[in-house]
């Protein structure tokens, strides 16, 4: 037996050795919210429908976005998320019914295809059906408003239709519904018909939400600027977190609400996980108002870190304030939980104050939970905490002064490393002096847990002499 033999915890050895074993002694691998993670809700005229596609920073350019979820305002939408710092957006297109586009092609002696959209839509597709330069090969080309989408090549011969089948097995735009063997015509911009896209209701967006439950999210944005829909959407979001989902979501007014209203709407909210948003901005390529408002100042605030303020946050692109405020109406908004855009002092837009809709806090919260930062560091702060003790109960911690002293160790461990970040100023996990340990449960607090927030008010005094 060599030197150094393994032994098991409490195992007595017959013979005379050193043995050792390995333990975790607590570094477990720390946790950070994932940034850039957002999510939406649309209608459209192109994707998936009761599915959520997940869509990357990389696909935001227009044909990408076009190929994937559609055009129109839903395009506008993530292209604004993406402007903002999105990295990733869980998309969900709402809805019921509509039609798939058809086109049968057919030899009347021979083979025939019919051919379908893959989704129902508006979108009218053209598919061009001829000789390759190849003489054993025939292509297929498929044309949206005189532009090519797709064209692929395939053998000729008394199998066409089936062979046509097989690589339409790639397109992004078309199925084949059935096909039967046999050598097909050639057509010229024959238009697949009888498409239309879904019907979208209230209550699609209200079905679509349970979608998301199983993606990690940020925060939510819909394409619409529906009250009735928002307070579904809040719902939704509280839901979440009540189940231990950290999240929150981003709306905005469509500006056809007079001032006070706009205030009364971001009041009836009074959440801090909801951002309310009462003006736009216009940029060198279209007024950000609304939705599109929403979207881009949400695509700001998941993609910085937990410690990033939104006050005087400028908007890239921005030219002009679309519904600037008078200066009572900007301390009003800052007292009421509406968020505004206002112009620096170099005349750039910017959101004026990084807040969200807690106007009155409740038993359990305090006024910190209004700063939009600070919320997201408390977030931040309580999910790596969650998981360090989650991962410690995993291995089987005992329920007694040691194994409790194991998880404050870890727990402290996190919040060092923030006050390092400079997300915390202090604060320390200890064993409730309220309610003692006993049997399976332990319950902790905190001590002197305070989370910093950026400098945003200076007051200067100036004291002259003559």
């Amino acid at each position: 037996m060599g030197i150094g033999a393994m032994f098991k915890l409490g195992e007595q050895k017959a013979r005379p050795n050193v043995y050792v074993r390995w333990y975790n002694a607590g570094g477990y691998k720390s946790y950070a919210r994932p940034l850039g993670v957002g999510a939406a809700l649309v209608k459209s005229n192109w994707g998936p429908l009761g599915a959520v596609q997940t869509i990357e920073a990389s696909d935001n350019d227009p044909a990408t976005l076009k190929k994937l979820i559609g055009s129109g305002l839903v395009a506008e939408l993530l292209e604004e998320a993406f402007l903002g710092g999105a990295v990733f957006m869980h998309t969900v297109r709402v809805g019921n019914g509509g039609a798939k586009g058809k086109l049968t092609i057919q030899e009347a002696s021979a083979g025939n295809i019919e051919l379908t959209t893959k989704y129902p839509t508006s979108r009218k597709f053209e598919v061009t059906l001829r000789d390759a330069l190849d003489p054993s090969k025939r292509e297929i080309i498929i044309t949206e408003e005189g532009r090519q989408l797709e064209s692929y090549s395939y053998e000729a011969g008394d199998n066409e239709a089936l062979a046509l089948t097989e690589v339409l097995t790639k397109s992004a735009y078309l199925d084949v519904k059935k096909a039967k063997e046999g050598s097909l015509p050639s057509v010229v911009s024959q238009q697949l018909i009888g498409g239309s896209d879904p019907t979208v209701t209230a209550e699609d967006y209200t079905s679509a939400m349970p979608l998301l439950e199983t993606k990690f999210f940020d925060s939510l944005i819909l394409d619409t600027e529906n009250t009735a829909l928002q307070a579904s959407a809040q719902a939704f979001i509280r839901r979440r977190i009540q189940e231990g989902y950290r999240t929150s979501a981003v709306f905005a007014n469509d500006l056809e609400d007079d001032f006070n209203t706009r205030i009364q709407k971001a009041k009836a909210f009074n959440d801090f996980a909801i951002i309310y948003i009462g003006n736009a901005v216009r940029t060198t390529t279209r007024v950000l108002k609304g939705a599109l408002a929403a979207a881009r100042v949400m695509g700001t605030m998941i993609s910085g870190t937990y410690k990033s303020s939104l006050t005087k946050n400028t908007i890239d692109g921005a030219v002009e304030i679309v519904g600037e405020l008078k200066s009572q109406e900007y301390i009003e908004a800052a007292n009421n939980g509406l968020m505004v855009f206002s112009l620096n002092s170099d005349g750039i837009p910017q959101i004026d104050y990084g807040i969200n809709t807690l106007a009155s806090i409740g038993e359990d919260e305090d006024e910190g939970w209004k700063k939009i930062r600070r919320m997201r560091t408390r977030y931040e702060l309580i999910d790596r905490i969650v998981r360090k003790v989650d991962k410690a109960m995993s291995n089987n911690v005992d329920n007694n002064p040691d194994g409790r002293q194991h998880v404050i160790t870890l727990a402290n461990g996190e919040i060092d490393q923030m006050i390092r970040d400079g997300g915390l100023e202090s604060g320390a996990m200890i064993v409730d002096p309220k309610t003692p340990p006993q049997g399976d449960s332990a319950w902790f607090t905190f001590d002197n847990l305070v989370d910093l927030d950026g400098l945003e008010k200076a007051y200067l005094a100036f004291g002259f002499k003559y």
